[in-house]
């Protein structure tokens, strides 16, 4: 088996950043380049569009009422969101407003943890802790959060990477002898 990498990828295509992105789904160790952070944002961005945006418009033939729901503790997604208008279950309609709330759910659960990973290792990329992800749970800690993810790559992120760099800096916290 090949080991991955968890070195960033600079200047990544968006076929070797989506990838990593998949590749490196499940992983907080490591870097991730700005090319890679960015292509993923692109990619979420535009399945958001697609998914609260045209499909809606497509299915219903009028434009999503959209309410912002901001809150003491951040943006927690649309309050009040009106994608349809009652739809009798013999419509035929209602079948392919199921697969629409199905996809979207799907892809939803599948990229949230890939999502905050990648995030978080853009942030180790520009030599900071992975904990500064958490500003999203602020009003305005997503759009920090997306100032800082603009940081150029410093080679002292080094510090984030695998299993290697972890055990030599547990070395220097080893015990230099037993206490009685």
């Amino acid at each position: 088996m090949e080991a991955v990498s968890t070195a960033p990828l600079p200047n990544a295509s968006l076929p070797q950043a989506m990838r990593r992105f998949v590749v490196h789904a499940f992983c907080l160790r490591g870097r991730a380049s700005r090319s890679e952070y960015w292509w993923w944002m692109a990619v979420g961005t535009t399945a958001a569009v697609v998914f609260l945006l045209v499909i809606p418009r497509m299915l219903s033939g009028r434009w999503p009422q959209l309410d912002l729901g901001l809150h003491p503790f951040g943006w927690w997604g649309w309050r009040g969101i009106e994608l349809f208008g009652p739809i009798a279950p013999t419509d035929p309609l209602s079948t392919l407003v199921a697969v629409y709330l199905w996809s979207s759910t799907v892809w939803v659960v599948a990229t949230f943890i890939p999502g905050f990973t990648v995030a978080v290792r853009r942030l180790h990329d520009s030599n900071l802790s992975g904990w500064w992800v958490l500003l999203n749970l602020m009003p305005i800690g997503g759009f920090v959060l997306l100032l800082l993810a603009l940081r150029r790559s410093r080679p002292e992120g080094a510090r984030f990477d695998g299993d290697a760099a972890l055990l030599e800096r547990a070395a220097g916290w080893a015990p230099t002898g037993v206490v009685a």
